[in-house]
């Protein structure tokens, strides 16, 4: 398969991506003015998702709370405790049940669900309704899935579930820096930006890295051999990475018949991290210790903000040191580090604008792999053909309402 159909299928994904989020900033000041109310007034933002929907609320009020101090349900529920209620209860009811002890000091809940139908979803929003509780809901399509009583409705006007992803996160993270308060420059200036560097991506340089990429990651699934996905600097990255993560793990293999669930490592959970830094006050010593468990012919991707950061050049080395095919994904240092690692130098935004483009590029790996692993099970259709017919974006939205 040749580097210029994946330069091509990544122009044409970037493009898509732009006028989605070109297409939801004609209903900016809205949301702008819900945020930057709850921001003012003091109280809690609460936010939920579902799957990647679950990183872009938290990247917003991770944005929210740690420059502007708003108090937030930074981690939504833990995985013990969505387990929990999900054996307790339908799973439903989680999110709801969550919110309802503590709505009174709620001045907004933002949900995004690129279905609109997911019913976890809609029994939040009909709580929030009784108790007139504004509701930012971003979702794909027209918006006429979700019909919030005090709100509005952010619609990306595509039914693609990846691009509808990468532009809800554009434009909610965005939003969330807009409403921090006086001084702060507008959202049409701050997507400006962000559309500026969208469009300065080099396709040519990221069509040879997503080729490279794509060919690990498909010899790795089809060898049982693991994918690491590590942010060791943390951030709006890491919960891009677990975003990168869920994508290879579930969405890569997506209707591809005879392919096992591949076996993905991302960044240390919560307990993980808290032994860390209670044990070994090191940034680098979570990502040391998960590499060293990893084998020669093992693929490891690093989010990292420069490459030239000890965090980072520890890690690449200890990828490199294990054997592994290390691919760097950053925004400063040098666009080729010191060892052996593939790097692609994405361009100068800030760190939440920079999580947007990171997931952009996770999810065109992840159809591109998907096409890959595809080629190998059709008998008749080319790679080529398959990268082909995903030039111009077909996933359409589920009629079958989901939990």
């Amino acid at each position: 398969m040749t580097t210029l159909l994946y330069e091509d299928f990544a122009h044409a994904y970037m493009t898509e991506v732009g006028d989605a989020v070109r297409r939801m900033l004609t209903r900016h000041a809205k949301a702008v003015d819900l945020l930057a109310k709850a921001t003012a007034r003091g109280g809690e933002i609460r936010a939920f998702g579902n799957g990647g929907s679950s990183a872009i609320v938290r990247s917003a009020l991770l944005q929210l709370h740690a420059q502007a101090g708003v108090p937030v349900n930074d981690a939504m529920m833990s995985p013990a405790t969505l387990a929990y209620t999900a054996q307790q209860d339908e799973y439903r009811t989680a999110f709801a049940r969550s919110l309802a002890s503590g709505i009174g000091r709620v001045d907004l809940v933002v949900v995004a669900s690129v279905s609109g139908r997911s019913a976890n979803i809609l029994e939040a929003a009909r709580l929030c309704a009784e108790h007139s509780v504004p509701v930012l809901a971003l979702v794909g399509g027209d918006g006429t899935q979700m019909e919030p009583a005090d709100g509005m409705v952010w619609a990306t006007g595509t039914t693609d579930q990846q691009i509808s992803e990468d532009a809800m996160l554009t434009v909610l993270t965005l939003a969330a820096a807009t409403a921090l308060g006086p001084g702060t420059e507008p959202l049409p200036a701050r997507a400006e930006q962000h559309l500026h560097a969208l469009a300065a991506v080099d396709t040519a340089l990221l069509g040879d890295f997503l080729r490279e990429a794509t060919e690990a990651v498909a010899d790795a699934i089809a060898g049982r051999r693991r994918i690491y996905v590590l942010c060791p600097d943390g951030g709006p990255l890491a919960l891009v990475g677990e975003h990168f993560a869920h994508n290879l793990r579930w969405d890569a293999p997506l209707g591809v018949d005879g392919v096992q669930p591949p076996l993905v490592v991302c960044d240390p959970s919560l307990a993980d991290m808290s032994a860390v830094y209670n044990d070994h006050p090191d940034p680098a010593h979570g990502v040391r210790h998960q590499l060293s468990s990893a084998s020669p012919g093992d693929v490891v991707f690093l989010l990292a903000y420069d490459s030239a950061g000890r965090t980072t050049r520890e890690a690449v080395n200890a990828a490199t040191v294990a054997g592994t095919q290390p691919f760097l994904l950053h925004r400063d240092g040098p666009s080729r580090s010191g060892a052996a690692a593939r790097g692609f130098r994405l361009p100068h935004v800030d760190d939440f604008a920079l999580a947007a483009l990171v997931q952009s590029l996770a999810h065109l790996l992840c159809r591109t792999t998907r096409a890959a692993l595809a080629s190998d099970q059709a008998g008749v259709l080319s790679t080529d053909d398959l990268m082909a017919q995903d030039l111009a974006p077909l996933r359409e939205l589920s009629d079958t309402p989901s939990l």
